[in-house]
């Protein structure tokens, strides 16, 4: 893996779609935020005390939460990820007995939605059975293994759907809304398999509606700003929520945290609207301990679209848009694979050509394994 610049082609057998291309970059980048949120398990803990019945509350123990894992291998080998999976014990109980929380996130109206949940909760239930099943049939079973199976019953799982996306979720959240309908059958429409998932719809929240938690109600907001047609007036209310606690480290990373996300993500930010979002900020007299306001600025300079940039725009431009792919393709594979060997990573980092950058984004995101990925890398 030399230090020259390659421009490399695809190993798929269509050439790349542009906008397609930039769909696929703009859904990796809502999923990677709404993920990276999620998969903390403070802000989870928050989210769930948000999205489940005080009856649950009452009776789950979110203080022993956990992340469990995503990969599941299908029955013709592909593998499906799930976006989110809390596992999460009964208050008092060993860790044997325990509620499942799916989440599902998404950015657009998926017919199929509620069916490709159906089809993660069967493979839970298919690892959960068989790894209490081969423990008990191993040559070195205990008693207690062999207990275990035999008063094994399959695990609670909730389901939920987190919609966020410019227009309302309308797509089935109800499996039986996919099944076909025939008359003289509805007496045994009981006996048909059914499922029925959450909906948690970030474009249907009014803000009143939002949780009381500052983080989390920024996370939502966020979320709505991106698909805002005034981005900039959505970003200027997370300002002032977060402006109380701007003393705060915590409070200016999540600011930077929505910044960053909004204003690469969303459809409707303009180059002038850096501008506009920084002469409104600079109004509010907040000093910031980090210099955010500089970071900002920094930003769009780097991007070519403060004033006062005349010079190397272009290069500006491009430069940022290979930061971007590099920063890209690792996110994917650290989201898939968790670590990265240190090779792969020193050799996108020295990677300097867009076009090859952007054919990479996509071996990240279906290369089933590292090795793969490897070699399409070379």
């Amino acid at each position: 893996m030399g230090k020259k610049t390659r421009t490399r082609q695809s190993n798929l057998s269509h050439p790349i779609d542009q906008n397609a291309l930039d769909d696929f970059k703009k859904k990796y980048q809502h999923d990677a935020f709404c993920k990276d949120k999620l998969r903390d398990l403070r802000k989870a803990r928050k989210f769930l005390e948000y999205i489940l019945k005080p009856e649950a509350l009452a009776v789950l123990d979110l203080g022993r939460l956990q992340i469990a894992p995503e990969t599941f291998v299908d029955e013709d080998l592909k593998r499906l990820y799930v976006d989110v999976l809390y596992r999460i014990p009964f208050q008092g109980s060993n860790e044997t007995i325990v509620v499942f929380i799916l989440i599902e996130l998404k950015t657009e109206n998926d017919k199929w939605t509620i069916f490709q949940l159906v089809r993660y909760v069967i493979r839970i239930w298919d690892r959960e059975f068989n790894t209490v099943a081969v423990a008990a049939h191993a040559p070195d079973a205990t008693e207690e293994d062999k207990k275990r199976f035999e008063d094994f019953l399959l695990p609670i799982i909730f389901p939920i759907i987190f919609h966020y996306g410019e227009k309302k979720f309308t797509a089935p959240t109800d499996v039986s809304e996919l099944i076909q309908k025939l008359r003289g059958l509805e007496s045994m429409e009981e006996f048909a398999l059914n499922m029925k998932a959450f909906l948690c719809d970030t474009a249907q929240l009014a803000s009143e509606e939002f949780p009381e938690d500052p983080e989390l109600s920024v996370l939502f907001m966020t979320l709505q700003a991106v698909f805002s047609k005034d981005v900039v007036a959505e970003l200027i209310k997370i300002y002032e929520k977060l402006q109380p606690t701007f003393h705060l480290q915590e409070s200016q990373e999540v600011w930077r945290d929505a910044l960053h996300y909004a204003t690469t993500s969303a459809k409707l930010f303009k180059h002038q609207d850096y501008n506009n979002l920084i002469k409104e900020i600079q109004k509010k007299g907040v000093p910031m301990s980090t210099s955010l306001l500089d970071e900002l600025i920094a930003e769009g300079e780097a991007k070519g679209i403060t004033k006062g940039i005349t010079k190397g725009i272009t290069k500006g431009r491009a430069e940022g848009k290979t930061e971007f792919g590099r920063n890209a393709v690792l996110s994917l594979l650290r989201k898939r694979f968790v670590k990265v060997p240190k090779k792969i990573e020193t050799a996108i980092r020295q990677m300097n050509d867009p076009i090859a950058l952007e054919s990479l984004v996509i071996d990240a995101a279906t290369c089933p394994t590292l090795c793969e990925f490897s070699d399409a890398l070379r």
